[in-house]
């Protein structure tokens, strides 16, 4: 079987990295997270995760070595030495050297893209040391060598390295509801399958009002679903909002659906979190349940909706929603085939993200950039700018 290493750098997308770990794991792919320079490693938005292993000078074990962006994470590769003799030897060999965003210019500056041709965030292509061509596109390969164009694009990319090393990429990808986010060509959303077909709830939408908030609190429970609980912290804190975790579990150090471990902010407790303005319940499919038979977590979720706070829940956290009460008679979406779960709500089945009063859902793993940006329109925050960065619009997105 093919191993793969993730050197997860200080500094690194939190969102891009575990991205990549969670869509490939979910491929049956091996996949080790190499810290750089430590085990446990924050990332750019001070996000911590703790590493399978730590970089001690060598990638021989590995048949793949992926480098994730970040500009800091991308700095601290560029810079290390042994990193880049380490991706010299792996390029010599022949495995895989894959990098996306900015992290490119570790490779630039190992002299591996001389003569290729390559790809990487439009805004740092004229940094690159001894460049090849620059191509822009999604995913570029070049022999060995594969690189990404950005945040938005971290899913297309994860899912062309599962298809180099053989793995099944378009179970994956159907099973996340990738099509549903990503107008991708040869994609079909799965509402217009026969599976995702739902009635179209009755009467006429209401218009939402804005919200205001500052500080959002994101439950963090043991098996929750990693890439989707950090990718959303992610990208509230690029919109300015300040973002806590809140782990649910006996440990800060959280347990995740693919085998990663996440360090939480804090406990929850209703009082933790009553200074809070949202509220947000990721998904995962272990993590519902024990949320659902907590008094305390059930009794916040009502607490929050009767003071007219935001409330979100993505993928399985809207059926916490549910068992909570605050989706009765809201147009609410969940995961395809969720309509007979969310049984309270108007179901929507076709829009990948829906805001009704102080409630946003959204529907499934690829789906925290919809339910992100849906969120910030509920506070009132523009989210045009923020996608543009992203590379959203490119990379597809709905």
């Amino acid at each position: 079987m093919a191993k793969v290493a993730v050197i997860t750098a200080p500094g690194c997308e939190e969102g891009e990295t575990l991205t990549i770990v969670d869509m490939m794991r979910r491929a049956e792919i091996s996949v080790d997270m190499v810290g750089l320079g430590a085990q446990e490693i924050a990332g750019t938005h001070h996000i911590t995760a703790r590493c399978d292993t730590v970089f001690d000078g060598s990638l021989d074990a590995y048949d793949m070595v992926v480098l994730p962006g970040g500009y800091g994470g991308s700095d601290a590769m560029r810079d290390s030495d042994a990193l880049l003799d380490a991706l010299r030897a792996a390029d010599e060999r022949g495995a895989w050297v894959c990098a996306i965003c900015a992290a490119p210019e570790a490779l630039g500056r190992a002299g591996l893209l001389e003569g290729r041709q390559f790809t990487c965030y439009p805004g740092v292509k004229d940094q690159i040391e001894n460049p090849g061509t620059w191509v822009d596109a999604p995913v570029v390969r070049d022999g060995n060598i594969v690189t990404g164009q950005g945040p938005a694009f971290a899913y297309a990319f994860a899912f062309a390295l599962v298809d180099l090393l053989g793995g099944d990429s378009q179970t994956v990808k159907n099973r996340t509801i990738y099509y549903n986010v990503f107008d991708v060509e040869g994609g079909v959303p799965s509402w217009e399958t026969e599976a995702g077909r739902w009635p179209a709830p009755e009467g006429e939408a209401e218009t939402p009002q804005t919200l205001s908030a500052e500080k959002v609190a994101v439950l963090m429970p043991d098996g929750c679903e990693e890439s989707e609980t950090v990718q959303i912290m992610d990208l509230l804190m690029r919109a300015g909002l300040t973002c806590h975790s809140f782990h649910t579990g006996e440990s800060q150090w959280v347990p995740t659906m693919q085998g990663m471990t996440v360090r939480a902010d804090y406990a929850f407790s209703a009082e933790a979190v009553a200074d809070y303005d949202a509220i947000v319940v990721p998904g995962g499919r272990t993590a519902a349940a024990p949320l659902i038979a907590s008094d305390e977590v059930m009794g916040t979720l009502r607490s929050f909706n009767e003071a007219g706070k935001l409330v979100g829940g993505l993928c399985s956290g809207t059926t916490v929603l549910e068992a909570a009460g605050v989706l009765a008679g809201r147009r609410a979406t969940g995961y395809t085939g969720y309509g007979a779960k969310l049984t309270s709500a108007r179901f929507v089945a076709d829009e990948v993200a829906v805001w009704d009063a102080n409630i946003v859902t959204s529907q499934g793993p690829c789906a925290p950039y919809p339910f992100a940006f849906k969120v910030m329109e509920a506070l009132g925050i523009d989210p045009e700018p923020i996608k543009a960065r992203l590379l959203y619009a490119q990379a597809g997105g709905r």
